[in-house]
């Protein structure tokens, strides 16, 4: 090991202790509050400007094992009350003056009932004049399902793929749910040619693989064509989640060359928005962007989550007490928290890394602070790790500085792993 590779090792090791006391800190939900008896969570954003909408679909017909979403086995009869609801609470926020420019719609298997998504769809396009719409699904959808019905409604959908290996899809209770990886890159094919634009979700840092297996991987997955590919380790959670997806897991010294062989295989076909997100370079465009920047959103659905400004918001994690929110005229958000002006400024700087640069005055413009009045430990640490370069006033990403983002953007999601077992506690 070089001496370059061992400071990257030792400096990984430590951001990940940091990460995990980090986000036990900022997001405990130990403080959170639950709305009075009469007081709408709607007064909190009638001075906001909203980005986006969130809506979450909480029904799957199995559940897989690494998945820590707010899911739960698929009833239709419930599905079909909780879709009316959901469609109630929609109309009401709007009615209350949210507005916003995307719809993201998460789960869970959102496409579970298409007529029932279709309608919600249509509903908020009638209501409101929408940018984009983004809806995640899996491969399986286009085989067993009608997406013809979905064409016209949805700008971008998102397929979680995450490997044509049927020993980790199998490891992972994917391949008896979707099927081989040979079917689902058939399914993946014929998602492309349906909509506008097509992202698909690949992870690695999966038991036994290698550098070569993840590039096999990524080389199958880039003769498909999609307009984007996510790809991100495998995130082992902090809390409760963390046994589960552990016992998946390779050995985290293994992540660094893994990483190094996705970025060279993209290099040939696709430019790398983010250590997780690349887009083609070849053909029109890719405007639609699948990360976002952590700008304010607003969630509806038993599961979702929402922040504008400091205020971070829980929408009920009981399916049933959600349905009993809607029916006495309210909305399912519950519960709602502070969050530090801290831990907003380390998301920001989680993106910054990401993109490549540090805009000191970008920055300083949009919070007031320098960069380095606002993280002076942590230029310190990526500066000490060789993750960043100092040009002028500002701040390059260095290869090492990116694959520290990708950690990063890993800890984010282990984050939001650790906020839905507290929120689920809330909910019992």
């Amino acid at each position: 090991m070089s001496f370059a590779e061992l400071r990257l090792s030792i400096a990984t090791q430590s951001l990940d202790l940091v990460m995990q006391h980090t986000i036990k800190q900022s997001l405990s939900l130990a403080d959170a509050k639950a709305f009075p008896l009469g007081e709408s969570p709607l007064s909190f954003i009638k001075q906001q400007k909203i980005e986006t909408l969130y809506i979450h679909i909480p029904f799957c017909h199995t559940l897989c094992r690494f998945c820590s979403f707010h899911k739960i086995k698929y009833n239709e009869q419930k599905a079909k009350l909780y879709f009316a609801a959901l469609r109630k609470e929609i109309r009401r926020v709007i009615e209350g003056g949210l507005r916003f420019n995307r719809v993201y719609i998460g789960g869970g298997t959102t496409t579970i009932l298409e007529d029932e998504l279709v309608k919600t769809i249509e509903l908020i396009k009638s209501l409101t004049t929408v940018r984009e719409v983004s809806c995640e699904t899996d491969p399986s959808y286009f085989k067993t399902g009608n997406p013809e019905v979905l064409n016209g409604l949805v700008d971008r959908m998102s397929i979680g793929l995450q490997s044509f290996d049927d020993n980790i899809l199998k490891a992972s209770g994917r391949y008896e749910k979707f099927g081989s990886g040979d079917e689902q890159a058939i399914h993946i094919q014929r998602g492309i040619e349906l909509f506008p634009t097509v992202n698909v979700d690949l992870m690695y840092g999966f038991k036994g693989q290698t550098p070569s297996s993840v590039v096999t991987d990524i080389k199958r997955m880039m003769q498909l064509e999609p307009d984007q590919i996510t790809t991100y380790p495998l995130t082992v959670g902090i809390g409760k989640s963390r046994k589960k997806s552990q016992c998946l897991a390779g050995s985290p010294k293994d992540l660094w060359p893994q990483f190094l062989a996705v970025k060279e295989v993209m290099a040939e076909r696709y430019l790398m928005e983010f250590p997780w997100t690349y887009s083609r370079n070849f053909g029109q465009k890719v405007e639609n962007k699948y990360v976002l920047d952590g700008e304010n959103c607003f969630g509806v659905g038993s599961g979702a989550f929402g922040r504008f400004g400091e205020q971070f918001q829980i929408s009920s994690f009981n399916i049933d007490k959600y349905i009993q929110l809607i029916e006495l005229g309210g909305v399912g958000t519950n519960y709602h928290n502070l969050l530090s002006s801290k831990s907003i400024d380390q998301h920001h700087l989680m993106i910054m890394m990401g993109k490549g640069h540090l805009d000191n005055g970008l920055f300083k413009a949009h919070t007031g602070k320098s960069l380095w009045q606002a993280f002076p430990l942590e230029l310190t640490y990526l500066l000490a790790a060789g993750a960043l370069i100092k040009q002028g006033n500002d701040y390059r990403t260095t290869e090492s500085g990116q694959f520290i983002a990708l950690k990063m953007f890993s800890g984010f999601l282990a984050g939001m792993d650790y906020l839905r077992e507290q929120a689920i506690d809330l909910a019992a």
